[in-house]
């Protein structure tokens, strides 16, 4: 009787079936609209709170501007649209602008597209040479670089600007972004037939694993998401009510899907003042904490390091702050201790999972659900999403606490890779399974954790070794900042773990100190037998994942 009671309480989170997830979260459901009419849902209730606030400049635009301005932009970009597979580039830094001009375009009609504007030109002709583009926005600081890219891809594209200071001197042709809002009218003037299913926004992969792919989200994905992470078992923001506004600081690129969907766009749908930060750095972090207070902070984990590292943050920093949450990449155990014990009890660190296909989240950690958070867990599965973990040697369903491929369902999951039948058959299972190439297990609570990347996995004479555990392990050691584990070709092994290393300031530590202190805490077969290499900075990702292709050749 004991046993079934614990089983029963076991599954208030999960229910398992053959080893398939369902999450325990019913009652969800997904409106049929598109994805700017979500975001304007309340806007009479919150239509003269302040919306953006430039970290930097003080601008700021109010719900309702924001509303008129992006209405403004529609307008104008209508004209350049001809059908709904029509692309619209957006390159550009966070500003408070980059809100204007995604929600005008999605208006308009368009799929978004977008760049970091620190590209070369080459990178940014990979990304053109794949989409139909008919209207380009940009700063006057990244000027330069579209042009260029647009004349190597031999483009006649219209190019709307965004002054920023330091950027390139205009010339005649350049349509200027202050006069297409002054000028267009914020009375939307145009009819547009939009389908929940057609593809609003078109981000494309990091390119860790190879050419990056373009990603089609539809309308129904993009609002599935910010409803799914809307419910109130998941939801740390809170809805603006009255004088209570939450303040979330958007220190992540939101070029990036994580930066433009969980904290841009699901912050304006819960009505919260979104202090836009254009570059960050440990001391513009500790600027933002103490001039802006900030309620809620969304991290990747370099940014996790910039406060846990920092001796000049301590717990005052933190006095307003309800939750931190980390994502674009897990965080070990320890990194989630130490940050919980400086800023103290009252913040809740939780972790969330999701990729681009899974329009940015399809797992979260909860401080409302029994057992919700787990240091170094990545969460449970969010309403309506399904999951299960396969074998990925003969693709069978494994039980709880054994590792394997995490497949998804939900209706957050991609259409699919642009233009690109070849990647979406390895992609999707025939019944319909998205293959994250992730690695992982749940516990009897239905509580994910990852382990690693499949095509990551280090294979030491037979052995499979995840390069996540041993960095985990190697940030434990007291002299280390940062570190990245690969799997280098071994004439006798097949291949070995090689481990590089940024040392903490002042530090002197050995190569052979780091290769005893792994070798004191693993197997054989894990320890360094690729070696250790020290450097300046680990390549990674806006959102915090290891570029390990990088580092291949190093």
């Amino acid at each position: 009787m004991i046993s079934l009671i614990r089983k029963i309480l076991h599954q208030k989170v999960a229910f398992i079936f053959k080893q398939k997830l369902h999450s325990a979260i019913t009652g969800l459901e997904i409106p049929n609209l598109c994805l700017e009419t979500t975001i304007w849902r309340n806007l009479d209730k919150w239509q003269d709170k302040t919306a953006l606030v430039c970290s930097v400049t003080n601008r700021s635009y109010t719900y309702l501007e924001l509303y008129n301005n992006a209405n403004s932009l529609a307008n104008f970009s209508y004209q350049f649209r001809s059908s709904k597979c029509d692309v619209a580039v957006v390159v550009l830094p966070n500003m408070p602008e980059f809100a204007i001009i995604l929600l005008g375009l999605v208006r308009a009609g368009f799929v978004v597209t977008t760049l970091n504007p620190s590209f070369t030109a080459g990178e940014m002709c990979r990304q053109f040479a794949n989409v139909d583009a008919k209207l380009v926005f940009t700063t006057s600081e990244a000027y330069r670089t579209v042009i260029k890219t647009l004349q190597l891809m031999k483009l006649q594209v219209p190019v709307v600007t965004v002054e920023t200071q330091g950027g390139a001197l205009l010339n005649h042709d350049t349509i200027d972004f202050k006069n297409v809002i002054q000028q267009s009218s914020s009375n939307i003037q145009f009819n547009v037939e939009r389908n929940h299913e057609d593809t609003v926004i078109m981000p494309f992969t990091s390119g860790t694993t190879g050419y990056p792919k373009g990603i089609e989200l539809t309308h129904k994905n993009m609002v599935s998401c910010l409803y799914q992470m809307s419910t109130k078992e998941f939801d740390i923001v809170s809805e603006t009510n009255g004088s209570d506004q939450d303040v979330i600081p958007v220190i992540l690129p939101m070029y990036h899907l994580y930066g433009m969907a969980i904290l841009l766009l699901h912050g304006l749908l819960k009505g919260c003042k979104l202090v836009i930060v254009p570059k960050i750095s440990s001391q513009i972090l500790i600027s933002i904490l103490e001039r802006h207070k900030p309620t809620v902070i969304y991290l990747v984990p370099p940014i996790f390091g910039m406060l846990l590292n920092n001796n000049c943050v301590g717990r005052s920093h933190f006095a307003t702050v309800k939750y931190i949450l980390s994502g674009g990449a897990c965080l070990g155990y320890s990194d989630i201790v130490a940050l919980q014990d400086k800023v103290g009890g009252h913040v809740n660190v939780v972790q969330a999972y999701g990729l681009t296909e899974s329009s940015s989240m399809s797992h979260s950690q909860s401080a409302r659900l029994k057992n919700g958070i787990k240091p170094g867990g990545a969460g449970f599965l969010l309403p309506l999403t399904e999951g299960k973990i396969i074998s990925h040697e003969d693709e069978k369903e494994l039980a709880h606490y054994q590792v394997g491929e995490i497949l998804l369902r939900g209706p957050q999951i991609m259409k699919g890779y642009y233009n690109n039948e070849n990647a979406n058959r390895e992609a999707f299972t025939c019944d319909g399974w998205f293959k994250t190439g992730d690695t992982g297990y749940c516990d009897e609570d239905g509580h994910f954790f990852i382990t690693g990347r499949l095509k990551e996995i280090i294979k030491v004479k037979g052995f499979q070794v995840a390069p996540a555990e041993l960095e985990e392990l190697i940030r434990q050691h007291p002299d280390v900042e940062d570190v990245a584990v690969i799997g280098v070709p071994h004439h006798l092994f097949g291949e070995s773990p090689k481990a590089f290393v940024v040392r903490k300031r002042d530090s002197n530590v050995t190569t052979f100190e780091i290769e005893e202190f792994v070798k004191k805490n693993v197997v054989k077969y894990k320890q360094l037998s690729g070696g250790v290499v020290f450097t300046e900075s680990i390549p990674k990702s806006p959102s915090g994942k290891i570029l390990r292709k990088l580092l291949v050749n190093t």
